[in-house]
């Protein structure tokens, strides 16, 4: 037995040198070997639910005031199997106690609003000692609940200057806030930061500072910025992030925050916004409303919202909540409560969630980068507002064009004949990735079969130590030439406790410029490290353990066409052929969905309708 690969298993399962040998049973020497269940449903790589709650959670954006109308929703909810959460439930007021105490005999989670001030440091919204009295009922239940500080990342560097969100907000009372805008030109900062590590410090601050104010028990919902790295570090209750509107970069930004949730304990959840270019999904036929489009064919398709839902259970979030959703899944927001096509779906997609098990991410791959990094693909410049270096730039290609080529439709013209199709993309290395930042301890590093380094980097001794103890368990470190010549000495020390690559230099054709790490050299790490071999036609693909063995996520993201204001159309003939071959033993392959497939023990093939996803479970001795 290669004793490297025997390390690691014992390492990544967290059981004794005995008991590690039995993982390996059956299994002829020099043949792959991956993690059992138990070494993913343990330790930090445990998908993490919402404190106080064991199930995933699918919310209902848009609870009623209406104490009455409150206890309707709620039982057509459970009848209609709509969902198990509120996410808002309501705004954070004593006058909206009622509601509160009523929510906590229920026994969801939600999350509560607080207001279009909720970004702003210094302003009004500062909560106290008689908000947390309205909702301590919620406490006592052990019912989680959070105060949502939304798109701040966004707030703090393009609204924090404008004057013209600032008189919306305040409205009369402008005159007497506006000294808390920032000076125009500098994203956010009253004046220009020098450096990464400064630039960190004021938005620490920032972020620290409003969630003092809301009570210490925020959630982080961020959009058009990658801060999800941070928010967990620095005192979220939840790391939540939006994606659809107009945002970009969807997959990195999950990868994102499943790191930061891994990294520092926290769950991490995803908001669905039917935003779209001037257009917005809600009840109701196509029509032309106050400026924008509204309807149900208006804003994302149903099918976007379908795969997004799904992959954001299946990637590990604790919550999935479909924006607008009280406005979208009914008719009318009222009795009888009648369901529309959008309501149907979503019911059928919280019961497949219930009656599967997900398992957990197996992303063997784990891209750190520094501790101060502040990536920020919205902006393209660290922190929003610092120039590139060329390690700045070969991440930033690092995931738009290698990892989630196509992502980006904020610096590049979306596809006029389908602006959809940006945000989801096929993925042609697999979703097998979790993006980390280079701080603290916890052994996280050690998890990770391979660590890949990638832009700038700073090694303290804090960070080095972990790098050592992460290869003596047998994680492979990957850097480049620029690492190896900023570690100096420590080079030497750092290759003497494992296997550490230093990458060959290689130039992306398709941009010019150098890489972080070759495309040949992200093959063969597919190749080697993941149990399942997948292949065919362009498709998006991740892969859960289980605890009855593995589970291939397939998601069909070509043949749905939609704009803005437009109803969907479908190409019936966009159908996605992909073969899967197992690398491990398999006694069959079993489909939860409706697609075609055909084979044998494996090796598998399968159909894969436009804009629909497919499930492959794997059974393995």
């Amino acid at each position: 037995m290669n004793l490297i690969r025997f390390l690691r298993i014992a390492m990544i399962s967290g059981l004794p040198m005995a008991a590690s040998v039995g993982l390996t049973a059956g299994i002829a020497d020099g043949e792959p070997r991956f993690p059992d269940s138990a070494a993913m449903t343990s330790g930090p790589l445990q998908v993490r639910t919402l404190p106080g709650h064991s199930e995933f959670i699918f919310s209902m954006y848009g609870a009623p005031g209406d104490l009455e109308k409150l206890r309707q929703l709620v039982s057509v909810m459970k009848e209609q199997k709509l969902g198990n959460g509120f996410d808002p439930l309501a705004g954070l007021n004593p006058d909206s106690r009622p509601i509160f105490d009523y929510a906590a005999t229920v026994g969801w989670p939600a999350v509560y609003y607080s207001g279009a001030e909720m970004q702003i440091q210094g302003g009004r919204s500062v909560f106290g000692k008689e908000h947390a009295i309205a909702i301590s009922a919620m406490d006592r239940a052990g019912i989680f609940s959070a105060v949502q500080i939304g798109e701040w990342g966004y707030y703090f560097h393009n609204l924090a200057p404008r004057e013209g969100w600032w008189r919306d907000v305040y409205g009369k009372d402008f005159e007497n806030f506006k000294h808390l805008m920032k000076p125009a030109g500098l994203a956010g900062y009253v004046q220009r930061p020098r450096s990464k590590k400064e630039c960190y410090d004021i938005v620490r601050d920032y972020f620290v500072s409003r969630n003092r104010d809301l009570l210490g028990r925020t959630i982080s919902v961020t959009g058009h910025s990658h801060y999800e790295a941070y928010v967990g570090e620095w005192g979220t209750r939840c790391v939540g992030l939006e994606v659809g509107e107009n945002i970009a970069f969807t997959q990195s930004k999950l990868a994102f925050a499943r790191g930061a949730s891994r990294q520092w304990r926290k769950p991490w959840s995803v908001q669905v916004s039917p935003w779209f270019h001037g257009a917005c999904t809600t009840s109701g036929p196509l029509r032309q409303e106050g400026g924008g489009a509204l309807g149900l064919d208006a804003g994302h398709s149903l099918s976007f919202y379908e795969r997004m839902w799904l992959h954001g259970w299946f990637a590990g979030a604790a919550m999935v909540t479909p924006e607008n959703s009280v406005a979208i899944f009914f008719e009318q927001p009222e009795a009888p409560w009648t369901l529309t096509e959008h309501g149907r779906k979503a019911s059928a997609v919280f019961q497949f969630t219930q009656g599967h098990e997900r398992g957990v991410p197996y992303t063997p791959v784990a891209i750190v980068l520094d501790h101060y990094a502040g990536y920020n693909g919205y902006m393209d410049k660290p922190w929003g507002i610092l120039e590139l270096t060329e390690g700045d730039r070969q991440l930033r290609d690092l995931f738009d064009f290698q990892l989630y080529p196509g992502a980006d439709h904020i610096h590049g013209a979306p596809d006029p004949k389908n602006p959809e199709a940006a945000y989801l993309r096929p993925t042609p290395h697999g979703e097998i990735f979790d993006v980390l930042v280079a701080s603290g301890g916890d052994d996280l590093l050690l998890h990770y079969p391979v660590i890949l380094l990638a832009g700038d980097m700073t090694f303290d001794d804090v960070f080095l130590t972990e790098l050592e103890k992460a290869l003596r368990h047998g994680s492979k470190l990957l850097l480049s030439p620029a690492h190896r010549a900023a570690l100096g000495k420590e080079y030497d020390r750092l290759a003497g406790q494992g296997t550490v690559e230093v990458l060959e230099a290689w130039k992306n054709p398709e941009t010019g410029r150098s890489t972080a790490i070759s495309d040949d050299r992200l093959r063969s790490l597919r190749e080697e490290y993941l149990p399942v071999q997948v292949s065919g036609d362009p498709i998006e693909y991740a892969i859960n353990r289980t605890s009855r063995g593995w589970v291939v996520e397939l998601i069909n993201n070509q043949g749905v066409t939609k704009r803005p204001g437009q109803p969907a159309e479908v190409d019936p003939s966009a159908v996605a052929r992909v073969s899967l071959k197992a690398r491990i033993p398999t006694r069959s392959f079993l489909t939860w969905r409706s697609s075609k497939a055909s084979g044998e023990p494996g090796n598998l093939k399968v159909e894969i309708g436009p804009g629909t996803v497919e499930y492959v479970e794997l059974d393995t001795p």
